[in-house]
């Protein structure tokens, strides 16, 4: 089983008033905290994961670069997130060497989710593969949320995305397949897109 995360910072944070990526959570730049996340899950399973970013932020693609995570430019941010995750997934579908016998699938996951916890990842990704399932997720009090993964063999349908939506379309579309990995602390998944779901002020 080969698992290519893939890592989205696109967005424009509207509702955030500012680009909410370089917004400074306890020091530190909303966008480390899951890029650092990642990189600690690639690092532990170099041999099952591999982790690459799509921005349109030159500051985020710096500090990834400087990371030494791969990353992807989005000229097109304005036609919402499927365009990010078309650009990631277009880079990395198609069989690799050594893949040929794998399932392979493609994890995606969002920048503004700064609680999210290596350990949640990794149980997530181990409890995933021991299921008869090829679309999962993260989920808390019953409501799911991201990373979302899929099998390959929904690539065609999630390059066919448009506009402002994700991947949580084409999982309506089969509810049937969707394993449901539930964590206790929905913070985790919370996507922050106001400054005072943060929980700290703005650092100088």
């Amino acid at each position: 089983m080969k698992i290519h995360m893939i890592l989205l910072m696109a967005g424009f944070s509207k509702r955030f008033g500012e680009n909410k990526l370089l917004y400074m959570i306890d020091g530190k730049p909303m966008y480390r905290y899951i890029a650092e996340v990642l990189t600690a899950v690639l690092r532990d399973q170099a041999e099952t994961v591999s982790l690459t970013a799509v921005t349109q932020h030159e500051a985020v693609r710096s500090g990834l670069k400087e990371m030494g995570i791969p990353v992807l430019w989005n000229p097109h941010s304005e036609r919402g997130i499927s365009s990010s995750l078309q650009i990631g997934l277009d880079s990395l579908r198609g069989r690799r060497p050594g893949e040929e016998k794998e399932a392979v699938y493609y994890a995606f996951f969002v920048g503004d989710q700064p609680y999210l916890q290596k350990k949640s990842v990794e149980d997530f990704f181990q409890a995933f593969s021991c299921q008869d399932k090829r679309i999962g997720c993260m989920s808390a009090d019953g409501r799911p949320g991201n990373p979302v993964i899929f099998h390959e063999m929904y690539t065609d349908e999630l390059m066919s995305l448009s506009g402002d939506v994700g991947g949580k379309q084409v999982m309506r579309k089969y509810p049937r397949d969707i394993f449901y990995y539930p964590i206790a602390d929905f913070r985790e998944l919370e996507d922050v897109d106001h400054k005072e779901e943060s929980g700290y002020e703005e650092m100088d």
